[in-house]
């Protein structure tokens, strides 16, 4: 059975954490120019539209998870390393385009979780994987590629089943924001054509050598150590000897190719200029890590947390 460890310990401990920081967000003001890409200029609205966004994704969480108990049989906790992650980012406070594509994200996976899983070829739920995924890379490019894995994951986990028809959903499910877009820009005025935004989402999609120079160094550490938790996560999930259900499996090794392509696609990408493209990767990272935090040895996941919330302080505090 999953879950068979139960610490009230651990779960103040996190609460605690993420409490913690959250005030320390509010209260700290930001240094310099690190404000992210806010996208709504009136302060309290754009933090009250975060709060939102964030609220909506953790609670996306939780409805994933929910309908056959995916990755935890204990739901109250799931989002809490999610939350551990993001809080600390510069700008996380101010809504941006990293706030949307992170919902977005989560219900990608849940479509694509509920294609893989069910009994009968569910094309909607086809369409509804790569529609989310594809509108999220129109915000962020550098998720065109997780837009295609998801394709080929599903592709290749139900093989040839109803493959014309998983085909031709996921091909209008990919077309549907590019026809809105284009339609927007035909019915209002737009400063930017298509021509050009087309020449902006290659660009801003194009693979370069990653360039870490510019980053704080709090910054640095931060990313390091989510990207060594990912890491670390990835091969007790892939390593640990527990029974799963077929549908368990699917979804977390779901989770650890996704994760993976995110964070390369993050890196190689713009090198991390924008610290808030990890609450995109940090979506399938932190149901990784749960599963560590909650079946791994006590000591270990103490010195993760006691890691985490260090780096995420030094971020909050310099």
């Amino acid at each position: 059975m999953r879950d068979s460890r139960k610490s009230p310990l651990l779960n103040v401990l996190l609460a605690v954490a993420v409490l913690v920081l959250a005030v320390l967000c509010f209260v700290l003001p930001e240094a310099g120019d690190r404000t992210g890409s806010g996208i709504v200029h009136i302060p309290w609205l754009s933090d009250l539209l975060a709060l939102v966004c964030i609220t909506g994704t953790v609670v996306s969480m939780g409805l994933l998870n929910y309908s056959s108990f995916l990755f935890t049989s204990d739901a109250g906790r799931l989002y809490l390393p999610y939350l551990l992650m993001i809080i600390p980012l510069p700008g996380v406070m101010g809504l941006s385009l990293s706030h949307i594509a992170a919902f977005l994200m989560v219900w990608s996976i849940f479509f694509a979780a509920g294609y893989i899983n069910e009994e009968r070829i569910r094309t909607d739920y086809a369409f509804g994987a790569v529609l989310t995924a594809g509108t999220a890379s129109v915000l962020m490019p550098c998720l065109v590629y997780a837009e295609v894995f998801i394709f080929l994951y599903c592709l290749y986990t139900r093989g040839a089943q109803s493959l014309m028809r998983y085909v031709l959903a996921s091909l209008a499910g990919a077309a549907v924001p590019w026809v809105y877009l284009a339609a927007a820009g035909f019915i209002f005025p737009v400063p930017v054509s298509l021509g050009n935004f087309l020449h902006d989402f290659r660009q801003n999609a194009a693979l370069t050598v990653p360039s870490f120079g510019g980053m704080e160094t709090a910054d640095a550490v931060g990313m390091a150590l989510i990207l060594l938790l990912a890491l670390r996560s990835a091969v007790f999930v892939l390593l640990r000897g527990r029974e799963r259900n077929k549908a368990q499996k699917n979804a977390f090794g779901l989770s650890v190719a996704l994760s993976l392509v995110l964070i390369l696609s993050a890196v190689f990408c713009g090198g991390m200029r924008e610290p808030l493209v990890v609450m995109t990767a940090a979506v399938p990272v932190s149901f990784m890590s749960f599963d560590l935090f909650t079946n791994g040895r006590r000591t270990e996941t103490y010195i993760w947390l006691i890691l985490l919330v260090l780096a995420a302080a030094a971020r909050t505090v310099f």
